[in-house]
C-alpha cells in the first residue's frame, strides 16, 4: 500500500505533463498549419488514454462511488453544454460559411472528445485517487485553460478556467467521462456561430 501511494503522485503528475507536453507540442506545430497541429495533438491525446487507461489509482477518499444512470447523465451534459453557450451567444454571429461547419464540427468533437478522454478521465481519475475530487477537478481545470493558452491568449484563461471547473463538476456529478465530452463538443460547436 506504501508503495502505490507514493507512486501515485509522479503518476498523476507524469500524466499531467504529458497532456502539457502535447499542447505544446501543438502550439510548436502551428506555424506548420493548423490541420497538422490539430492531428497531432490529438494522436497525443489519443496515446496518452490509450496508455493510461488501466494504469491502478487509489479509490478517491470523497468520491461516493456511484455513477448517475446514463440518461440522466447525458442530459446533464446537455444542460451544461447548453450553460457554457451563454458568453458566447450575446456577440455578433461568426462569418463563417455554413458550407464549412460539418467538418469543422467533426474535427472539433473528436478533438474535444479526447481532451475530456485525458482530462476528466486519465488525469482526473489519477488525481482523485490521490489527493481527492476537489483536487482532481482544480487541476483539471488548470491544465484546461493552460492547454488553451497558445490558442486563444491570456484574455481567454479566465473563461477556459471556468468551463474546466464546470466539466469536472459534471464528472464528479456524473462520474462518467461522456457527458463532460457532450457539454465540450457542444460549447464548441455554439461558438462556431458565434465567435
Amino acid at each position: 500500500m506504501i508503495q502505490v501511494r507514493l507512486a501515485a503522485p509522479r503518476r498523476a503528475a507524469r500524466v499531467t505533463g504529458l497532456i502539457l507536453g502535447a499542447a505544446l507540442l501543438r502550439a510548436l506545430l502551428l506555424p506548420a498549419g493548423d490541420l497538422l497541429s490539430t492531428i497531432v495533438f490529438a494522436a497525443c491525446l489519443l496515446s496518452i488514454s490509450w496508455f493510461e487507461r488501466d494504469t491502478p489509482t487509489l479509490p478517491s477518499p470523497a468520491s461516493g462511488g456511484g455513477k448517475v444512470p446514463a440518461v440522466k447523465a447525458m442530459l446533464a451534459g446537455l444542460a451544461v453544454g447548453a450553460v457554457l453557450l451563454v458568453p458566447v451567444v450575446s456577440g455578433p454571429f461568426s462569418a463563417r460559411p455554413v458550407s464549412a461547419f460539418v467538418p469543422w464540427a467533426a474535427i472539433a468533437a473528436l478533438v474535444a472528445t479526447l481532451e475530456e478522454t485525458t482530462i476528466r478521465g486519465v488525469l482526473y481519475r489519477q488525481w482523485a485517487g490521490e489527493a481527492g475530487t476537489l483536487v482532481a477537478i482544480v487541476l483539471g481545470a488548470a491544465v484546461f485553460a493552460l492547454i488553451h493558452l497558445p490558442r486563444y491568449g491570456l484574455a481567454a484563461m479566465p473563461l477556459d478556467a471556468a468551463v474546466g471547473l464546470a466539466l469536472g463538476g459534471l464528472r464528479a456529478l456524473t462520474g462518467r467521462v461522456l457527458p463532460c465530452a457532450v457539454a465540450h463538443t457542444l460549447a464548441d460547436w455554439g461558438a462556431w456561430f458565434w465567435s
